[in-house]
């Protein structure tokens, strides 16, 4: 049995974000007399962004690796460690060790005073230190001052990142969570648009992959609502750069697929119709009636939780519920009625109603199948241990 956890489902797992502006970055140094204060565009007047700064010299400055990750611009070095690149959406910043010398979006900039790398206690990666107008400039802020009586450098007019981006064989993906269109851009020239979700975006992802048949596959994951219970998921499959296929499967607060291949072939779910595409070709070799399976309505939703060749385990994004499906015969049945004791059956369908502010379904998950026997963890809402249940797959005709 091919069993993968989707990158949908880890992109939507992983983009629940609280604003990069609320978060420092991974970098973060040791506390200092003075420090920074950033009012950041569309944000409230009483609203600021602050961390430390470092005087040397008379000169005041900011390990750029922290605030630049705020920004989701990420720090990069080369094999001596003495050069750093900062690289984000429609943004590279280049720095060296020692040096006044930087490049900001392919122009040299000179800086008031020389950067100088740290070594820090609790990263692999060396602190940057600039001084802290060149890096709030270079980020495209305005730098207002100091207040000599807070011991603050003040700045304005930081943008609050809405571009969304992934780097695949050198070129960025982006999109753009304001309009949700899909952009790419080779580093040098003015981004392409590629295509168009005609919606905004929420807490999302993107990512991007070459399938071994050649085939470019574009997946973006959107959460939203509040509080971000609600998912879906976006792919657009290419091939010799044109557009061949694509998919939008809105699960509202349903799981999203766990899986997105099977034996070699793209899995392509709407939440209602199953089409399995050939590498390569980028040809529909299989559709299956996921409603139709499911046998709860044509107005219900499913995702992929496992496959094989002869059955389906899909859960309905409505009642939070998973169902077995044998492919062949189209006859389908409610796991947890099947497995699952009358009191403990008793105890989920009183839980179910509260799967949607809890996430907690029919407590089923599966783990693997040996046989025609199918294992099960049940965690049950009652506050028991977790354990084991299993299916028989013959009962099932």
């Amino acid at each position: 049995m091919v069993y993968k956890k989707s990158c949908a489902s880890f992109l939507l797992a992983s983009a629940l974000f609280v604003s990069p502006l609320a978060i420092h970055g991974v970098h973060a140094a040791p506390t200092s007399d003075y420090h920074y204060e950033i009012h950041v565009a569309g944000q409230p007047s009483t609203y600021f962004q602050q961390d430390s700064v470092y005087m040397k010299n008379g000169t005041l400055y900011v390990q750029l690796n922290s605030l630049a990750d705020s920004y989701w611009i990420q720090a990069s070095f080369d094999s001596t460690g003495k050069r750093a690149g900062f690289n984000g959406w429609l943004k590279k910043i280049g720095i060296r060790d020692g040096s006044k010398k930087a490049i900001v979006d392919g122009k040299v900039v000179m800086m008031a005073k020389p950067a100088y790398f740290k070594k820090e206690k609790d990263s692999k990666q060396p602190g940057v230190y600039v001084p802290f107008q060149f890096a709030i400039e270079a980020l495209g802020g305005t730098y207002t001052g100091y207040n000599a009586k807070t011991k603050a450098v003040t700045a304005k007019n930081l943008q609050e990142p809405h571009f969304i981006y992934t780097t695949h064989h050198g070129i960025m993906y982006g999109a753009d969570k304001n309009d949700g269109a899909v952009y790419k851009w080779d580093g040098k020239n003015k981004p392409v648009q590629i295509l168009s979700l005609h919606t905004n975006l929420d807490a999302s992802g993107i990512d991007v992959e070459t399938t071994p048949g050649g085939l470019l596959l574009i997946t973006i994951g959107n959460s939203y609502g509040e509080p971000h219970l609600n998912s879906e998921v976006y792919q657009f499959l290419y091939k010799n750069g044109a557009l061949i296929r694509q998919n939008h499967a809105d699960y509202s607060p349903g799981n999203t697929d766990v899986m997105d291949r099977y034996k070699g072939k793209i899995m392509m779910n709407d939440s209602h119709i199953l089409r399995f595409i050939e590498d390569g070709s980028g040809d529909v070799v299989q559709t299956i009636d996921l409603t139709k399976l499911g046998n709860k309505g044509a107005d219900q939703q499913y995702s992929i939780e496992a496959m094989d060749d002869d059955m389906l385990l899909i859960r309905n994004a409505h009642d939070f519920e998973l169902s077995i499906a044998n492919i062949h015969t189209e006859h389908s049945a409610l796991l947890y009625k099947q497995v699952l004791s009358a009191n403990e059956q008793k105890v989920v369908e009183e839980s179910l109603p509260d799967a949607l502010q809890f996430m907690s379904a029919d407590r089923l998950t599966f783990k693997k199948r040996v046989g025609h026997t199918l294992y099960f963890t049940f965690a049950s809402p009652n506050g028991d241990p977790p354990r084991t249940v299993t299916y028989d797959l013959n009962q099932l005709k």
